[in-house]
């Protein structure tokens, strides 16, 4: 499998910045924390620079004594192919093995309920079984009087 990919193709994506060098992070629907961070790792890449300028209108429509935030357009040139085959077996392994030991869980706890229902049951039909002996044995008692 070849590491690298084969036609090199420019891609650019967007991360918006703030006047104080501080880089936006989407946090989501009522999400928490600052929503600028000093870490770029941690910022918001946008794909398109259309989102990257929505925020921007955003921030200065809305917060403008912090002044415009800048658009930082990033160039990746260079791909690389990441194998995945051994990631994907052992999750597969991973989840097969649980559905397997909650399968086995399930089935040992049926087998638990059915055998409480059996004796049950059984201790029942045993009391039942006494009682049709007990009225046998009065009704011969009756007859004989």
């Amino acid at each position: 499998m070849m590491n690298k990919i084969d036609t090199p193709i420019l891609l650019k994506f967007y991360i918006v910045r703030n006047q104080s060098g501080q880089y936006y992070r989407a946090k989501g629907y009522g999400g928490y924390g600052s929503s600028w961070v000093d870490d770029i790792e941690k910022a918001k890449v946008y794909g398109r620079i259309g989102p990257a300028r929505s925020q921007v209108t955003f921030w200065t429509s809305n917060y403008p004594k912090y002044g415009a935030p800048v658009i930082i357009e990033l160039h990746a040139i260079e791909g690389k192919v990441l194998d995945e085959t051994e990631r994907v077996a052992k999750a597969l392994r991973t989840k097969r093995r649980q559905e397997l030991l909650n399968k086995l869980y399930t089935t040992e706890d049926n087998l638990r309920r059915a055998q409480n229902a059996y004796n049950d049951i059984s201790g029942k039909l045993a009391e039942i079984n006494e009682k049709e002996k007990i009225i046998k044995d009065i009704k011969e008692q009756l007859k004989k009087l």
